[in-house]
């Protein structure tokens, strides 16, 4: 382990395994999102994270069908020196939630039980479901107008276009500079909700 760059995303030294020897690779974490950095709960995701994988100690990782992203991001499964499979122990305490990005499912069915886990932690009130107060949802125009911008909203920003939902999630750490994410937002990268996201790049 080099170091943690957040949640679900790690910097790792290889072994020549499934990581090339000598070279620091970027891993993000498989079947799992965690808050995006700057949002709330982010810091509390990237600690737990930075605990179960402190910089320095070794990991046995596995692949699945996709090595890679189109972000160069090795895609793996991640187990710490004391056997603690990171990936699923993540969404069981509450600091990740279970996203399966096809065709990567090898232990979708291990982390979506977590995910049982998960809705208790959601029930009893633990982790990132009570670390934010909910934002209520704001309409970005009249319901007859669904079309029009609210007054005063500026035109759509010259940026190109932010990753597509079914992309492995990304995180603004994985990206140059802002991007246009719109309403939805999938990945979320936009912490103001003006459409833009990864406005601190």
């Amino acid at each position: 382990m080099d170091r943690i760059i957040d949640g679900d995303t790690l910097e790792v030294r290889g072994d020549g395994g499934v990581l090339p020897r000598n070279t620091v690779a970027r891993v993000r974490l498989l079947e799992i999102d965690t808050p995006e950095r700057g949002a709330c709960f982010a810091d509390d995701a990237t600690a737990r994270t930075a605990t179960l994988l402190p910089p320095g100690s070794h990991i046995r990782a596995e692949r699945d069908v996709e090595l890679t992203d189109r972000y160069d991001r090795y895609l793996l499964y991640v187990w710490n020196e004391q056997g603690t499979f990171v990936n699923e122990s993540l969404v069981r305490s509450g600091h990740a939630e279970a996203v399966l990005y096809s065709p990567n499912d090898k232990y979708w069915t291990r982390i979506s039980d977590a995910e049982d886990a998960e809705d208790a932690a959601q029930q009893a009130g633990a982790g990132l479901w009570t670390a934010c107060p909910e934002q209520p949802e704001t309409s970005i125009a009249p319901p007859d107008l669904p079309d029009s911008p609210a007054p005063g909203t500026p035109a759509r920003p010259d940026l190109p276009d932010g990753p597509p939902a079914g992309a492995p999630d990304v995180d603004c750490s994985d990206l140059p500079g802002p991007v246009w994410v719109g309403p939805d937002d999938p990945h979320r990268l936009d912490r103001d909700g003006d459409g833009i996201g990864c406005e601190a790049n």
